[in-house]
């Protein structure tokens, strides 16, 4: 297993935090669920480009597969795995409730800018603004920790996180709409996914705890009682816009229309 040292409070002696105490498997999920909002929530964004009427409608549908599922509920089930030998974790509901609404926030955020149709000059602000916004996002839900002592932050890899955030997302939105053939649109998904395991793996090794045996049991929520609940209703949530883009007709507003054929005129007799 890999682990992050730490300096335990009391004789100096060093102990280590665990990131993966329930083991790897629990990185495949997070990676897969990551993916399949990631699916869900593209799929969302070219329906949007295509409708007028409904246009909102499939930008939300968007953000909360993308940034909903895609990246906090990915990022929260990641989290189960963290122990920190010592000290009881405890979670503060309240931040972990903003980094959801933060991550669905910039995604429709970053959609609105973005517009229909694929542009360099609105792709980089886009871009830039989903990529901070699944950086704030891993900061709101790490932050969130609370241990038997105090945590700190490493400002040069929490910059570092913030950066694989922003490459991810610009990186994503634009390959899915400048390469539109299977393979590429898999490699997007993929990409995102693996980038935001990157981005939350990279900001907590960010932090140090330090720790203090003799310290009450902080304040707070244990994990798995609110994720659980977050993760059957996140997989369920799922289920109206993969409904939605199953039954969608295929629109086409912003093809070009067929040039009217005309008629021939029979020659005089």
């Amino acid at each position: 297993m890999r682990e992050v040292a730490l300096l335990a409070a009391g004789g100096g002696a060093q102990t280590s935090v665990d990131q993966f105490a329930l083991g790897y498997w629990l990185v495949v999920l997070s990676v897969g669920i990551s993916v399949l909002g990631a699916v869900v929530g593209l799929a969302c964004i070219v329906h949007g480009a295509r409708s007028v009427q409904f246009r909102l409608v499939w930008v939300v549908s968007a953000a909360i597969s993308l940034g909903g599922v895609g990246a906090w509920l990915a990022t929260s089930v990641a989290m189960l795995g963290l122990r920190v030998p010592g000290s009881t974790l405890r979670y503060d509901s309240g931040r972990l409730v903003a980094a959801l609404v933060v991550s669905i926030v910039t995604v429709v955020a970053a959609l609105l800018i973005i517009g229909r149709k694929p542009r360099l000059a609105l792709l980089l602000p886009g871009g830039l603004v989903l990529g901070l916004g699944i950086a704030l996002t891993h900061y709101l839900g790490i932050g969130s920790i609370a241990i038997q002592g105090s945590v700190e932050v490493t400002i040069w890899l929490a910059a570092v996180s913030t950066v694989i955030g922003v490459i991810t997302a610009t990186a994503t939105l634009w390959s899915f709409q400048a390469a539109r053939f299977p393979l590429a649109r898999a490699a997007t998904v993929l990409l995102f996914g693996v980038g935001v395991a990157a981005t939350y793996y990279t900001a907590l090794a960010a932090l140090h705890f330090d720790v203090n045996r003799s310290a009450k049991i902080p304040e707070g929520v244990e994990l798995f009682d609110f994720v659980f609940p977050m993760f059957v209703i996140g997989l369920l949530a799922l289920t109206v816009p993969i409904s939605a883009v199953l039954i969608a007709p295929d629109r086409r507003e912003f093809a070009t229309p067929p040039k009217p054929r005309r008629p021939k005129v029979e020659p005089a007799r």
